[in-house]
């Protein structure tokens, strides 16, 4: 499965910070996963994603139809980065035993 970068969570925070690969650039794009401080209702963002003072998209608490467990859910898009948004999810990263590192993992296009 193949990955768009990682994300460490800063459980005191709730929020995450790491970096987005992305074609034609040699380091990952910093990001930061914040929580939504201006959530007032439940279809709005439970997260908003940056890069620097960029607003790049948003991110959602979800529950797993069958596992019951919570996951967080990305909507990724910036003109510069591309002219389609990038639906992605937060899993468990490959290699590592830390239970607050993340994969970045695109969702499949059917």
């Amino acid at each position: 499965m193949s990955s768009l970068g990682t994300v460490v969570r800063d459980p005191q925070a709730n929020a995450f910070t790491g970096g987005l690969a992305l074609l034609g650039r040699r380091t990952p794009l910093p990001i930061e996963i914040t929580p939504n401080a201006e959530k007032r209702r439940d279809n709005q963002p439970d997260y908003r994603i940056f890069s620097g003072s960029s607003e790049l998209g948003a991110a959602w608490t979800k529950v797993g139809r069958e596992s019951g467990r919570e996951y967080v859910s990305l909507r990724i898009f910036h003109p510069q980065i591309g002219n389609q948004a990038i639906y992605a999810t937060l899993g468990k990263a490959a290699g590592q035993d830390d239970d607050d590192v993340f994969a970045i993992i695109p969702n499949e296009v059917p």
